[in-house]
């Protein structure tokens, strides 16, 4: 009994050991929770970051290895000046030191010299969030305010901003008469190739409320049409000379059409404050330049995308997307034997044809000879398109086509894949916002560009597509100078919401927070930033006339009405 008594006895001081061990750990744990919000941090000039010290005992002591670089009050550091500085943070309760490394950078002001036209506006900015102190040589030229200018009138003014004791000017000239009259409400026609109660229709009235501040005296009419019904509606207003102040357009021959009758306003001057401060790449600007003149606002850039539906894919073998043309036909083949469509497309939207097509003759004569053949510098008479027909109507005959839904919408076709009726589509980036956004499809999306049929020719990274939708301006508009400034404003933001939206790839510089944009808009972005070459879309890079034709010839091959050797001889005969 005692024996037992003794053991109960061991026991109980075991677990009493065991619980003040326990409570040690418990406070130690909690002395380990104090920690600096920040330990490494890069400032420019002027910014300022706040630091604090988490679950500190006591009160806390700041202090700065360096006031020259660096200051510090309260856990709020100041950059001064280019260099490093260490600042540290004592909790007095137990005496240890918190320490943040903070890099100081130089700053400057994002233009030197800046030329406006009176009643323009323009923003100044500097790196990082800093607060500066802003001033103007002369407020009846400029005005500025938390570097955003105002262009009175016509003169020179000089702007200067402080950021402590440091100080960044700005030359600014005002020339020319006021782009925008204040005091006189304006009312501009809109329209674009978005259908209301579409998403792109939502974010192009986003951006124009957004614009408000800026164009206070600014309202505008919008309307959206559906893609093919556009493209009628535009070219029949260029005819009658109906056409709206500001209009979408495809940049190419399609835009060249209304170049060459003085229906498009020339947007070099509204654009060059864009392109000088770096927002707009001039590179972007060159599918809608004409004889060294730009007509055209880019909004998002595209290419031609090969999705394909992971899940179907492995009921055939296949974990990842074919690598090689021969493989894609192997991958058909058996898609075919399970029962599985390989494809859908819409011949009643001839231009998702093309998309087809069109990557199939890129990938077997490569890039540049398909850019001449549609810039009218060689003949559609070439035994390579011959051959790349064949390659299209072989898919057809072996069933990889969907035939029971070809005159359906583009929309439908999409759906069906959405629903899981293909293993593949092929169509524009610009549905990876929607397809990234289906719960049905989620994780199930595959991504490439279309494989190298002829690797002698071609090569990845020869796309089709590129910055090709735009905004323009009537140059018959009463307003157009108005609406050459505000469309440049309005096409940088459009494009900022369509690429936030996954609805198409950015042709302005990014300078926002872009974190949220879906994964399947990055991985094409991925594939453009390898692109070594790109070919317009067909029927956007051949004049209006030369475009339906080869729709025509299209849809003739499509639909089994055509050969090869008609298609290429009827071409080089119709298209001029």
């Amino acid at each position: 009994m005692k024996k037992k008594l003794s053991m109960l006895l061991g026991m109980l001081l075991v677990c009493v050991m065991a619980v003040g061990l326990f409570k040690g750990i418990t406070v130690d744990a909690a002395s380990s929770k104090v920690k600096l919000s920040e330990s490494k941090k890069t400032l420019y000039v002027g910014e300022e970051l706040q630091l604090e010290l988490v679950g500190a005992k006591g009160e806390v002591e700041w202090s700065t290895s360096s006031a020259k670089k660096a200051t510090v009050k309260d856990g709020l550091v100041t950059a001064v000046k280019k260099g490093k500085a260490t600042i540290k943070a004592k909790d007095t309760a137990t005496g240890k030191t918190y320490k943040c490394k903070v890099t100081v950078k130089k700053n400057a002001l994002s233009s030197k010299k800046v030329s406006l036209k009176a009643g323009e506006k323009y923003e100044l900015s500097f790196k990082g969030n800093v607060n500066a102190t802003w001033k103007s040589s002369d407020e009846g030229i400029v005005t500025v305010e938390n570097g955003k200018l105002t262009a009175l009138k016509k003169g020179s003014a000089t702007i200067t901003a402080k950021i402590g004791s440091a100080k960044f000017t700005c030359k600014v000239t005002v020339k020319g008469e006021a782009a925008v009259v204040n005091d006189e409400p304006i009312t501009l026609t809109l329209w674009n190739s978005s259908p209301k109660d579409t998403a792109a229709f939502d974010l192009y009235l986003r951006a124009i409320g957004e614009l408000e501040k800026d164009f206070p005296n600014v309202k505008v009419n919008m309307e959206g049409f559906a893609n093919e019904a556009y493209k009628v509606k535009i070219r029949a207003a260029l005819a009658s000379g109906e056409l709206p102040d500001i209009y979408y357009t495809w940049a190419g021959s399609f835009l060249k059409d209304f170049v060459d009758v003085d229906a498009a306003y020339c947007m070099d001057d509204a654009l060059e404050k864009y392109v000088k401060k770096g927002d707009l790449p001039k590179v972007m600007l060159e599918n809608a330049t004409y004889d060294g003149k730009s007509y055209g606002v880019p909004l998002t850039m595209n290419i031609v995308t090969l999705f394909a539906n992971k899940e179907l894919l492995g009921e055939v073998g296949y974990s990842e997307m074919p690598k090689t043309y021969n493989d894609l036909i192997k991958c058909c083949d058996k898609l075919v034997a399970k029962g599985i469509i390989p494809f859908g497309c819409s011949i009643n939207e001839t231009w998702c044809v093309t998309e087809y097509l069109e990557s199939i003759i890129e990938k077997n004569i490569g890039a540049d000879a398909l850019n001449d053949i549609f810039a009218g510098n060689a003949s559609f008479d070439n035994q390579g398109i011959a051959d790349s027909v064949v390659i299209l109507q072989d898919m057809i005959s072996k069933g990889y086509f969907d035939t029971n839904v070809a005159y359906s919408s583009n929309d439908d076709i999409a759906c069906n894949f959405i629903d899981g009726k293909y293993a593949f589509y092929i169509n524009g980036s610009w549905n990876c916002g929607w397809f990234a956004g289906e719960p049905s499809l989620e994780g199930k999306v595959l991504i490439s560009e279309f494989p190298v049929i002829d690797s002698s020719k071609s090569q990845l990274g020869e796309l089709i597509g590129g910055p090709a939708d735009a905004l323009a301006v009537n140059a018959k508009s009463k307003n157009a100078a108005v609406a050459a400034e505000y469309t440049a404003a309005l096409g940088k933001l459009v494009c900022k919401y369509l690429y936030l939206d996954g609805n198409g790839l950015p042709t302005w510089t990014v300078d926002y927070d872009d974190n949220e944009v879906n994964e399947l808009t990055k991985e094409v972005a991925q594939i453009c930033a390898k692109a070594k070459a790109y070919v317009l879309f067909g029927d956007t890079a051949m004049s209006g006339n030369d475009a339906s034709i080869y729709l025509e010839y299209v849809y003739a091959l499509f639909t089994g009405n055509i050969d090869a050797e008609g298609f290429i001889k009827g071409l080089a005969k119709d298209i001029h």
